[in-house]
């Protein structure tokens, strides 16, 4: 009897060694050896969106878990190849950053890094590429009407209505934009720039679209303000030609090179590393693209 109880408990020992380590409650996911916590979630959540995760349907939250787990995926993966970044880097940034974490530093400097080198080993696109992109979306390059537009922001409707009357005495706009204006281009005559429809809000679109180059709008309220606008300019409908266009054509083919190649580096990366979403200790119903553990 002896011999068997010493016997059951070898094998009990034995089966202790080859059991899986308990996983802490609060852990939602495992990326290779790494835990990650609700706790952390929620803090990404916070810091990258500005609200809380009790605020999300499921869809959403399922989106943003993905894309936390393939920040996190990246981060391990820069790890195991290689990437490191010193121990007094990851203390400034922190420093410089309030509320950030030193592993949440450490993530982004690696994936930062891992980044930056992908991006050094791409080519900027040839010209014959960039003329093809402009011959095959024509739509892209077509401009609407434009208006060169500044303003004027007060908060007090009696000072709005004071500076519209000195305005249609002949006062210079650009003058008393920078006298009274509270926007931030005021020091700048209010100068917004080149708009066209659908970049302002309608009712000051409404407004503006109507008036001549030249010319003043009257003071238009919203909830917590009065703005006065000029028309500087009106640029008629046209097609952007190429040399113009060849800049951001140039890095938007850049930009979609990155991204693929992006996509492929993470791709490899989830190939690499045993990930799993366990399901059963989220707030919500996971529906998104990782591997599920159904059962911890």
């Amino acid at each position: 009897m002896r011999r068997l109880a010493v016997l059951a408990t070898a094998v009990l020992l034995v089966a202790a060694c080859h059991r899986k380590p308990s996983v802490p409650p609060d852990v939602i996911a495992r990326v290779g050896e790494r835990m990650v916590t609700l706790a952390d979630f929620k803090r990404y959540l916070d810091r990258n969106t500005g609200t809380d995760l009790a605020q999300m349907g499921p869809e959403v939250a399922s989106a943003m878990t993905d894309q936390y787990l393939e920040e996190v995926i990246l981060s391990e993966y820069a790890a195991t190849h290689g990437v490191e970044i010193p121990a007094e880097k990851i203390a400034s940034s922190v420093r410089t950053d309030a509320g950030a974490t030193v592993i949440e530093k450490r993530d982004e400097m690696r994936r930062q890094k891992l980044i930056g080198d992908l991006s050094e080993n791409i080519a900027m696109p040839a010209d014959a590429d960039i003329r093809a992109y402009y011959e095959q979306h024509p739509a892209e390059f077509k401009s609407g009407e434009e208006l060169h537009v500044k303003q004027i922001l007060v908060h007090d409707e009696s000072v709005a209505n004071e500076i519209a009357q000195k305005l249609k005495g002949g006062a210079s706009f650009e003058e008393l934009s920078s006298q009274y204006s509270l926007a931030p281009n005021a020091k700048k005559g209010g100068e917004i720039g080149y708009v066209s429809r659908g970049e302002l809000p309608k009712m000051f679109e409404d407004e503006i679209f109507a008036l001549k180059p030249g010319s003043v709008s009257g003071v238009i309220k919203t909830d917590a303000s009065f703005h006065i606008f000029k028309v500087q300019d009106r640029r008629p409908p046209g097609v952007i030609d190429l040399p113009t266009a060849s800049p951001v054509i140039r890095e938007r083919l850049r930009d979609d090179a990155i991204r693929e190649r992006m996509a492929q580096l993470v791709a490899k990366a989830r190939s690499e590393l045993p990930i799993a979403v366990l399901t059963k200790r989220l707030p919500f119903k996971y529906t998104g693209g990782f591997p599920k553990s159904e059962n911890e």
